[in-house]
């Protein structure tokens, strides 16, 4: 098992010193959401987010937000429910102008 550990951890450390680096691949992850990426991209953040915790922790957050946000554009507008009726708006009219 130790040979598979160092192993991993040899390729692991070769591909770091090879990818884009966070700030990069962050600014790719946050393009991702406008646009569709090639290939490569894609390959290049799934090689980054198997060494990188941080970038991974980020790329969760992102599609937590994505989630909430499109739950919300969804969710009826609690203010565009049904108005009041005649009636009401006729009571309180009485009344407004009753305590004047």
């Amino acid at each position: 098992m130790a040979i598979y550990d160092k192993l991993k951890h040899s390729i692991r450390y070769w591909l770091l010193r090879r990818l884009p680096t966070c700030q990069h691949t962050v600014q790719t992850l946050s393009q991702s959401l406008e646009r569709r990426l090639n290939s490569r991209e894609r390959v290049t953040i799934k090689l980054h987010l198997w060494i990188c915790a941080w970038c991974q922790w980020y790329i969760e957050q992102l599609q937590l937000i994505r989630v909430v946000a499109r739950e919300q554009a969804d969710a009826p507008d609690p203010t565009s429910g049904p108005g009041l009726s005649d009636t009401a708006r006729e009571r309180i009219r009485r009344k407004l102008t009753s305590s004047n």
